[in-house]
């Protein structure tokens, strides 16, 4: 079974900056059939400045996600995915490299986060700007190249028109996409932005933002989301993934734990 049919149909709990380490995936992922650490920055020079960044040594990266990942397969036996950003491409190349050799399954590029330091260098989510756009084409090329799956994460709003970006993305190897679909007027999932993106595009979808109910991630999956994901809610119900899944009575694909 490839890791894609592994997870389609299947739920994740998102990447939250500061809050989703191996200890917290492990205790609040029961129900996901996959869950993100991070968002973890790769920039030597930062390194204990916060928890989020990484070692700069090799060995001591390894290391740290070494017990990161084996925290969560221990318990619960499932794929698990960094969200990584970064200000230097080959910063971010090593980090994903170690990251593989410590057991990780899927990285996460981040081009959705708002942390300012980096936005104010034209990265994250500003990489969707025109403006920036060549340097965001030149990551997306080099982290396919890499020996370990890839999901681009955007966040939905930005702007207008992402048609050019995923185009770009279709003809490389990526294992999928990841859209946060916050509509942040109406307090719910953007479930058109999911109708439109399965009418065009043949690429995984993972999708996060205001998913509050089994109806409303039954929907998505109905839309065409591969994946949907959860975050801010089990920040106060420790359960709530677990208790979504149920609730969705065998319609989302149970976790595989092989």
């Amino acid at each position: 079974m490839s890791l894609h049919e592994r997870l389609k149909g299947g739920l994740f709990l998102s990447s939250m900056m500061g809050r989703t380490d191996g200890s917290f995936c492990a205790e609040r992922g029961e129900g996901c059939a996959l869950v993100q650490i991070g968002a973890y920055l790769a920039e030597p020079p930062a390194y204990g400045r916060a928890g989020y960044f990484l070692p700069p040594n090799r060995e001591d990266c390894i290391r740290f996600f070494e017990r990161e990942v084996s925290t969560i397969k221990r318990k619960l036996g499932i794929a698990v995915c960094v969200n990584l950003a970064t200000p230097r491409l080959e910063w971010g190349l090593e980090a994903a490299e170690c990251f593989k050799e410590a057991g990780g399954d899927i990285l996460e590029l981040n081009v959705h986060g708002g942390y300012r330091p980096y936005l104010e260098r034209g990265l994250l989510r500003a990489m969707v700007l025109p403006e920036n756009r060549r340097n965001l084409f030149l990551w997306l090329s080099e982290f396919s190249r890499l020996d370990i799956p890839i999901i681009v994460k955007f966040r939905l709003g930005v702007i207008d028109d992402y048609t050019p970006i995923l185009d770009y993305i279709s003809e490389l190897e990526v294992f999928g996409v990841h859209f946060n679909i916050r509509d942040e007027a109406k307090k719910r999932p953007d479930f058109e932005f999911v109708r439109s993106f399965k009418s065009r595009y043949d690429l995984f979808l993972l999708v996060s933002g205001y998913v509050r109910s089994a109806e409303d991630a039954r929907r998505l999956f109905d839309l065409g989301a591969d994946m949907v994901g959860i975050a801010e809610p089990v920040l106060k119900e420790p359960n709530y993934i677990k208790r979504l899944y149920e609730s969705l009575s065998g319609e989302a694909t149970p976790p595989n734990r092989g």
